[in-house]
């Protein structure tokens, strides 16, 4: 099975492989914002990914109050702006300002420490992005000096699947020795809880955990002809 996702910072990522690819992708980056003049990070998740959570709050209770929320019209469609308060250490409560812009091929989301509402609506005001037959990506600059970006992924049988782009700031978590030569690069098997597979190929980094029905132990079998592509869409930009 072949299929292509579209990276946050417009690059698209080729994923071909004898397992079932269907599922659909979630991808991050840090883009610098023209209204804040720095790096700040932003979520692109599968459309509907605004009210599927409301839905969760709503049907199991969570412990996050929503302090107020209001939406604003950009670029056609609603941002969503709410303040919240979800738990944190020591029996506190920690606020935040959380903003989703749902379009017709993704669901752009970001967040800020504190209730700022005005400021997190100017950093989606400003931010350049856009909408393709691939996806939802961010036009203005994506910098991987504070984390690259990545595509997160979950397939049936082989768990989640993080995605890098093979630059400097990814390949330095590769082990300095030879992994096992595979169709379309190096395999290396990292132990842990539950452990897992890097797939280190000439344009993509591939971390795999299992997870659900996946297992590890039959996991080099299905990857060993798996390819992954990352084909940027420019160069990604350094503060």
């Amino acid at each position: 099975m072949r299929v292509e996702h579209l990276a946050i910072d417009g690059s698209v990522v080729t994923l071909e492989a004898d397992v079932d690819l269907s599922a659909p992708a979630t991808t991050s980056g840090w883009a610098i914002v023209p209204s804040i003049m720095r790096p700040h990070p932003f979520t692109v998740y599968p459309c509907g990914h605004a009210e599927r959570v409301q839905d969760a709050i709503r049907e199991t209770g969570a412990d996050v109050e929503v302090v107020s929320s209001k939406s604003y019209q950009l670029q056609g469609r609603e941002l969503e702006v709410a303040k919240v308060e979800v738990p944190a250490g020591a029996g506190g409560r920690r606020r935040l300002t959380v903003g989703a812009w749902e379009g017709e091929r993704g669901c752009l989301a970001s967040s800020l420490t504190g209730h700022h509402p005005r400021r997190l609506m100017q950093m989606f005001e400003t931010l350049r992005f856009s909408e393709s037959e691939l996806g939802l990506s961010i036009d203005s600059p994506v910098t991987a000096d504070m984390r690259p970006p990545q595509l997160l992924k979950s397939v049936p049988e082989l768990g989640v699947m993080l995605i890098r782009p093979a630059i400097h700031a990814t390949l330095q978590s590769v082990p300095r020795r030879r992994g096992a030569a595979v169709e379309h690069g190096e395999l290396f098997r990292f132990g842990g809880e539950p452990g897992g597979l890097k797939l280190v190929g000439r344009s993509a980094v591939v971390t795999m955990r299992p997870r659900g029905e996946a297992c590890l132990e039959r996991m080099p079998n299905l990857v060993e002809n798996m390819r992954v592509e990352w084909k940027p869409s420019g160069v990604l930009s350094s503060c």
